[in-house]
């Protein structure tokens, strides 16, 4: 068995690390072949695979847009369904598939038995996946039907990969695409060099007439341990909106009945909260003048609109690798606070009994990151 560099989330179980490399042993041992050889007159269709949550799906489509731009490949992209609304609107895709796989889902609605038949109706000549994962090269080899399967071993199951392309374990994560086009033998590219914020989808809102300038305040994510004290967001929204039209996107549950009813009473400030579909908030965004959200795929979203964005970064992941792509100098503010157990790479918890990295982040801090950022872009003097 080769020797392979895995990336594992630093709270991952010692036994579930020692049970993935057993079975890649295993693998190596039992089914690893001859690895196949890519010729250009084989490949037609390529399907980029991505099931995970929305921001690793943002993060990827300035890549997606590089390869379109670049290669006559038909280009399928492979999503989770509630990626799926945006998905289906990228230009610089050419079809787009579904498959949700119950180790990715955020609720219980999904089946094994429903992500299996999903995947059965993928046909293509070349797949890549760009996770890394064990139980995605696991699914993805027995039941899509493909020519050629690449991918990353980083996290198990390399050996059912047709090719094992290398993982630059440093890089940012909008660069994983990078070892495919160098294996498809593609110039390279910058991928700002080919990215427009007119390649976001949004839904035009004509009922609202929108300020010149304003800020967006976006208060959710997916994973609870990234979040914010609410306490904190309406100090920092009390204070912005004395200086600026302020914004707030986000989803029902963000907040309580009593945390909706004081930013609703705020002057200056317009509750957008449980309002908007994704891609009118995304119109909500590409009309705004500054972005103050936390490590979600509206911050991403935000970012690749090239707004000038503050983040409040958890200390879950390594920032480094999972911050918004940037296209200019000063685009992405990230506020994070180094704590004893984010080990420096990021501590892996989607939930967290203390939320002590972001606690951290005081909103006088962030307020006056905001009056910096105002004055910069000219909107306040």
């Amino acid at each position: 068995m080769k020797d392979i560099k895995y990336r594992f989330y630093p709270n991952t179980s010692g036994k579930t690390v020692s049970k993935i490399k057993l079975i890649d042993k295993l693998l190596y041992t039992l089914w690893r072949g001859t690895e196949k050889k890519f010729t250009e007159q084989t490949i037609n269709k390529i399907t980029i695979t991505q099931l995970a949550h929305i921001g690793d799906m943002i993060l990827l489509l300035p890549a997606l847009k590089t390869l379109k731009c670049n290669t006559n490949y038909h280009i399928n992209l492979l999503v989770s369904s509630q990626n799926f609304n945006i998905a289906s609107r990228l230009k610089y895709v050419d079809s787009v598939s579904v498959a949700d796989a119950p180790y990715f889902a955020r609720n219980n609605k999904v089946s094994y038995l429903g992500y299996i038949n999903q995947l059965n109706k993928i046909k293509t000549d070349l797949i890549y996946d760009v996770r890394g994962d064990l139980r995605n090269n696991f699914f993805i080899r027995f039941f899509t039907r493909k020519k050629l399967f690449l991918g990353y071993d980083v996290g198990g199951g390399g050996a059912l990969l047709d090719v094992v392309l290398p993982f630059d374990h440093k890089g940012h994560i909008s660069g994983l695409l990078n070892p495919l086009f160098s294996y498809l033998k593609l110039p390279e590219n910058h991928l700002s060099d080919y990215w427009s914020e007119e390649d976001m989808p949004y839904d035009e809102i004509t009922d609202h007439i929108f300020p010149s300038q304003f800020l967006v305040v976006h208060i959710g994510t997916g994973a609870q341990a990234r979040k914010w004290p609410v306490e904190f967001f309406l100090e920092t929204i009390a204070a912005a909106s004395k200086e600026i039209p302020v914004y707030v996107l986000g989803l029902n549950q963000d907040l309580t009945v009593e945390q909706l009813k004081t930013i609703s009473e705020m002057p200056n400030v317009i509750t957008c909260i449980g309002k908007y579909s994704i891609l009118q908030s995304i119109y909500v965004l590409k009309k705004c003048s500054l972005f103050l959200g936390l490590d979600s795929g509206f911050s991403h979203i935000a970012a690749l609109l090239k707004k000038k964005v503050i983040i409040l970064f958890s200390g879950t992941v390594n920032k480094e690798v999972w911050k918004p792509f940037s296209f200019f100098e000063d685009q992405i503010l990230l506020l994070n606070k180094e704590v004893p157990c984010d080990y420096g790479t990021g501590c892996g918890k989607l939930v967290c009994d203390d939320n002590i990295c972001m606690k951290q982040i005081k909103s006088a801090e962030v307020i006056g990151k905001i009056k910096i950022s105002l004055n910069d872009l000219k909107l306040i003097s």
